[in-house]
């Protein structure tokens, strides 16, 4: 393969020719994309990106040295002379590499000079110096030990892991993207201890939330602050939380817009001693995510390409009965409709069959009426067809999905800087009809060596997202009686009809009127079915955000001893959204359609300085002092307009078209925040294996009162390495010992603290009058103080690994809303009411059961149980609810003594002896002088198992996990029981399904043995007799037919004076699953044949995404369909949308 001309240059030139070519390709791009920003402010920031990219790419083309490669051949053995095949070798600095392999011969172009490093599990790894020499053999000894590994902490100081007190998490950016997600929040389930992970429902454009060590705010946000390259971010604590009224559209949140492609690796800060440097940010836990740079190159472009294509799936279909169609019970069905049998009855033959003409029950939402038996029916479009289920409508009411990510880096190194120039395309579609996105992301990552003692580093990331209808929840659907279909509707007919052939909404019979031709002949009870593919397939609700995310770091070596390092970093979103609803009829029937529009901008700043001095005091004693000042400040702005009463025109999108003058104009909304904070850190060691470090911060915050927002926050940790400092066992490689102990926090959201009032007038005289919420001044802080101890260790030459971590915390003055009585002119007063507790343990375990020449077999697995417990609660208030279900059908609350999330509900009554009280008319009796508790949300034990199984050039990775424990109440499940839509409602309709048989003799019906009923009274088989008995102590006889048994237990309304013989018992289940989380199966070209092809790597693979399960509680129902940012919104499932699979191929290039 003849390499590219720019590449057979010198790397300088090659340098200067990629720059100008990609600048001038991509200039126009750029242009096109700023001149669309209407914000000033983001136009000219927006323009920095690229002009420090030509500024380096083209001083790179000057500096570049051109410092030819060498082949290098060797042989690689172990320390009694056997080949070690396997072994990676690779250019020190450099993503330059290759394996030995079966023979243990290798070969790869290095630079001469450079420094090659050899590793192998088992083995301790080797450095050496490329000379003149081109053949070596190198051989590796026994008792590797992997313990010297620098991760990267809090405030972007970087720590030997062995020194660290504290428990830390480590996934490196390869475990990222083995199975190419579209973010890297997705692909962390399983793979860190005590990590949660909830992805939202709706593919690649929806929010990801992850949780560390279970909850630490009983209502407000559990998300850990994410910090990249030494910079917080953006962090979205209000996202859609399952509105059923309001805004259905499943948002997205900002760790989207971090890259996968771009992400080094993930270090994850979970104890309060680990994240206290962070003060009032660190109680949920901090993500420290590092970029790729440019140090992996070494004289020379290095390119790296990778493209993966996935097809995503609906993962869960519901398990729905194909055997009756619409219709309810016999008794209903006569005295709503006349139907003695279930069908309505036309009185004509418009089809000149000879038979009279019926049509089922459309309008009913229960599926109790009769078999499908293949009669001819009149469908509801006036057509005639076969009486017979469309057993796959589910499944055609999603589509297939797509998606497609290209990305392409550039890198280069030498010993004044290096670079890293990469550009990601990432277009999705995801199972959801309707919908779409488009995402490029640029990302530049330069160090920068300005003299030996000042180094600066630029990164910046710039990201242009296009979402056009993201997918909504179907709870309209779902969990609304008037959004059903039924079995003997065909969905492709709502596909086709939900839009008329002139572009208007479908036509119901009672607006005929509108479009006599093309209206519906007869009512469907799937309005809001045909409603939602309305908004998703004929309204447009269109995103356009950008992004830039930089950071400037200055780092200076003083003097012997003393170093300083300055950062300044910004996170700039500007987000637009246009709503372009289209007429729903013809002009002369009124005004239809809508237009709207709303901006949102989001700036932070942030900035920090540290000040260090690094000494030995003596040959034991060793000193690492910093002191440091830190700063951040956030600004949000928003405004959103919209039309008001329909378009003064037809599909005129313009506030102009407004039919009545715009007057709400209370849509717009700012809000400020800043915080900094003085932080001082010492550490202390005693002869290399006792470690000491103590943290201290103090922060000002603004959103409490000025004499109450300084607080202080306090850490200490000790880690005491046992293999230094005791003469272990030989199996023992390395072992340590930690305990830690820390104070964090979490503020208040700005302004709620405020005693704001709002303006009115009275007969033209002004007033004032307090916000039904109530603010505090003096609110503080939620403080959180916990306490670690942890064991971890490293056996068998490396071959067995653990990590144990016992935690214990209580999180002080939880921050509340608490109602109030009206008399006092609020509804709620925001206080410091409760304590909250957190217990659990973490396990880490990693291993290698078997390597072998060709063969290795690598396992890691995670467990993390936690325990949660609300100890206080503020004097007069023992419960707080967090969410209320169907008019108090069903809550979720917190307790005092009790895990936060229980779920409450009015429950069955049962007599002295445990047996179920049942009404004088057959049904279950319900209490409702009080709420019961029949569970609670919280999980008890989250894990993973990974494999990795290496055969030659080939690599299987595959990944399980699990979530055991607590429950979550599905309404999918209650609402669709209650219809007849499952299959499991089947149980009881005949006598194959256990149905009694009876006959009615007017008044009760009577059970009939093997013989007939008296009389000749017809005799049915749907009785159900429910176990219990009756108030006087006897066992319940009476019969219910089944339609009534499900529609009256599984009905709406379980509260008094609601439906009441229901209860919101029967949709809470056990919410535990195993599942076959991610899978990828890849090819690696060998070194020989990709040497003649002139390319460092070359990997092809396969790779799988939410594959199945193996195992789950939650019937027809994806376990993971929770949605929003708030625990307790997850913990109830009300109608979202279906989660995906996904199956792809990929390709990764390097040379």
């Amino acid at each position: 393969m003849r390499m590219p001309t720019c590449l057979q240059l010198t790397p300088g030139r090659a340098m200067g020719k990629v720059c100008l070519l990609f600048i001038r390709n991509t200039n126009q791009l750029y242009n096109s994309i700023i001149t669309k920003i209407s914000n000033q402010k983001l136009k000219r920031f927006m323009k920095r990106p690229l002009i420090l990219l030509a500024f380096f790419c083209l001083f790179q083309s000057m500096n570049a040295s051109a410092q030819e490669k060498k082949t290098l051949t060797g042989t690689v053995r172990d320390s009694k002379g056997n080949p070690l095949p396997g072994v990676t070798v690779s250019e020190k600095g450099s993503a330059n590499g290759t394996t030995t392999d079966a023979q243990g011969h290798f070969k790869l172009a290095a630079h001469s000079g450079s420094t090659l490093t050899f590793s192998f599990i088992g083995f301790s790894k080797k450095e050496i110096v490329l000379g003149d020499q081109s053949d070596v053999t190198v051989a590796l000894s026994d008792a590797a030990k992997d313990i010297n590994e620098v991760v990267v902490t809090a405030m972007g100081i970087k720590r030997d892991r062995r020194q660290l007190g504290y428990a830390i998490s480590t996934v490196s950016g390869d475990d990222i993207v083995k199975a190419s997600p579209t973010n890297f929040g997705s692909a962390l389930y399983g793979k860190a201890a005590g990590v949660n992970i909830q992805s939202a429902p709706g593919g690649g454009t929806s929010a990801v939330i992850i949780q560390i060590r279970g909850i630490s705010s009983i209502t407000g946000d559990n998300q850990p602050l994410l910090v990249v390259d030494g910079v917080p971010i953006r962090k979205d604590a209000n996202l859609n939380t399952g509105g059923f009224w309001s805004d259905t559209r499943i948002r997205g949140n900002s760790l989207l817009d971090v890259n996968p492609e771009n992400i080094a690796s993930i270090n994850i800060l979970k104890g309060a001693a680990a994240t206290a440097l962070y003060g009032s940010d660190g109680s949920n836990g901090v993500v420290v995510i590092t970029t790729k740079n440019g140090a992996g190159r070494t004289n020379g472009i290095g390119v790296d390409a990778s493209y993966s294509y996935g097809i995503e799936k609906v993962s869960v279909l519901p398990d729905v009965q194909n055997t009756y169609g619409p219709g309810y019970d016999r008794a209903s069905n006569e005295a709503l409709y006349g139907s003695t049998d279930g069908f309505i009855h036309l009185g004509q033959d418009a089809n000149k069959d000879g038979q009279e003409d019926i049509r089922p029950i459309f309008r009913a939402y229960g599926q109790f009426g009769p078999k499908f038996d293949g009669r001819t029916i009149q469908y509801w479009d006036g057509s005639f067809r076969k009486y017979v289920a469309h057993k796959d409508n589910w499944k055609n009411f999603y589509q297939t999905g797509h998606s497609s990510i290209a990305n392409v880096g550039l890198s280069n190194a030498n010993e004044k800087m290096n670079y890293r120039f990469s550009y990601t395309r990432n277009d999705y579609q995801g199972i959801q009809i309707g919908g779409k996105q488009q995402k490029n992301t640029f990302n530049f990552n330069t160090t920068y060596h300005i003299s030996p003692r000042l180094t600066t580093d630029i990164v910046v990331s710039y990201v242009n997202e296009k979402v056009h209808n993201r997918p909504s929840q179907i709870n309209r659907i779902t969990a609304n009686y008037d959004g059903m279909f039924n079995p003997v509707d065909d969905v492709h007919d709502f596909f086709n009809r939900y839009k008329t052939s002139k572009g208007y909404k479908y036509v119901l019979p009672a607006n005929a009127a509108r479009d006599p031709q093309e209206a519906l002949v007869y009512n469907i009870r799937a309005a809001s079915f045909m409603d939602f593919l309305w908004q998703q397939l004929a309204q447009s609700y269109d995103e356009n955000s950008n992004r830039v995310m930089s950071s400037v770091t200055l780092s200076y070596d003083i003097a012997k001893h003393w170093k300083f390092r300055g950062r300044f970093g910004n996170d700039f979103t500007g987000y637009n959204a246009e709503t372009k609803n289209p007429s729903e009829y013809p002009l002369a029937f009124g005004p239809s359609g809508a237009y709207g529009t709303n901006t949102n901008t989001y700036n932070l700043i942030y900035g920090d300085a540290l000040l260090s001095y690094n000494t030995r005091l003596s040959k034991s004693f060793g000193l690492n002092a910093s002191a440091g000042y830190q700063a951040r400040k956030e600004e949000k702005h928003y405004t959103g307009l919209s039309t008001r009463d329909g378009l003064s025109q037809e599909n005129w999108y313009s506030l102009a078209a407004s039919t009545n003058p715009i007057t709400d104009f209370s849509a717009y909304k700012r809000s400020y925040y800043l915080q900094d904070g003085l932080f001082g850190i010492v550490n202390l060691d005693y002869k290399n294996y006792l470690f000491l470090e103590l943290t201290d911060r103090q922060e000002r915050i603004s959103t409490l009162y000025s004499d109450n927002n300084s607080y202080n926050y306090p850490s200490a940790s000790l880690s005491f390495e046992l293999s230094r400092a005791l003469h272990l066992p030989k199996a023992i490689d390395y072992s340590k010992v930690r305990a830690s102990y820390g104070i964090v926090a979490t503020p208040a959201e700005p302004y709620v603290s405020n005693v704001a009032y709002q303006g009115g007038n009275l007969n033209g005289i002004p007033y004032l009058l307090p916000n039904t919420n109530y603010g505090n001044a003096g609110l503080k802080p939620q403080r959180k103080k916990e306490f670690e101890v942890g064991l971890e260790g490293k056996m068998f030459n490396g071959r067995f690994g653990f990590d144990v971590s016992y935690y214990t915390n209580t999180i002080h003055d939880q921050i509340l809303n608490l109602t109030v009585p009206a008399s006092t002119g609020a509804n709620a007063l925001i206080a410091n009411a409760g304590d909250l507790q957190n217990r659990g343990v973490e396990v880490a375990l990693n291993g290698t059961p078997y390597t072998s020449r060709n063969l290795e077999w690598n396992v890691r697995g995670t467990l993390g149980f936690n325990q949660n417990k609300i100890t206080r609660f503020m004097d007069g208030t023992d419960h707080l609810d967090l969410q209320n279900i169907d008019n108090g059908s069903l809550l979720v609350s917190a307790y005092k003594g009790r895990p936060a999330g229980d779920i409450m509900v009015y429950n069955r009554e049962k007599d002295a002896t445990g047996n179920y009280i049942i009404e004088d008319n057959g049904y279950y009796a319900v209490d409702f002088t009080h709420y019961q508790r029949v569970g609670n949300i919280q999980p008890k034990v989250t894990g993973g198992i990974g494999n990795t199984i290496r055969y030659k050039n080939f690599a299987l990775d595959f990944l399980v996990d699990f979530r055991w424990g607590g429950q979550i109440a599905s309404i999918t499940n209650f609402y669709a029981t209650g219809t007849g839509t499952f299959a499991s409602t089947l149980k009881y309709r005949d006598a194959a399904h256990g149905g009694v048989a009876y006959y009615s003799d007017g008044t009760q019906n009577i059970a009939v043995g093997s013989g007939a009923a008296p009389g000749g009274a017809t005799v049915y088989n749907d009785g159900v007799i429910l176990k219990g008995n009756t108030r006087d102590g006897k066992a319940n006889k009476t019969i219910i037919d089944a339609p009534n048994y499900y529609l009256n237990t599984f009905s709406w309304g379980s509260y008094p004076g609601g439906s009441p013989n229901s209860t919101y018992a029967d949709a809470v289940y056990n919410n535990n699953f195993i599942k076959f989380r991610e899978l990828s199966l890849n090819y690696t070209l060998p070194v020989k044949l990709g040497s003649k092809m002139h390319v460092q790597n070359l990997t092809v693979g396969v790779f799988g995404r939410n594959l199945f399960y193996f195992y789950k509680s939650l019937p027809n129902l994806d376990p993971e369909v929770g949605i929003g940012s708030t625990y307790s919104a997850q913990g109830v499932e009300t109608g979202t949308a279906a989660a995906s699979r996904t199956m792809g191929v990929n390709a990764r290039l390097s040379f």
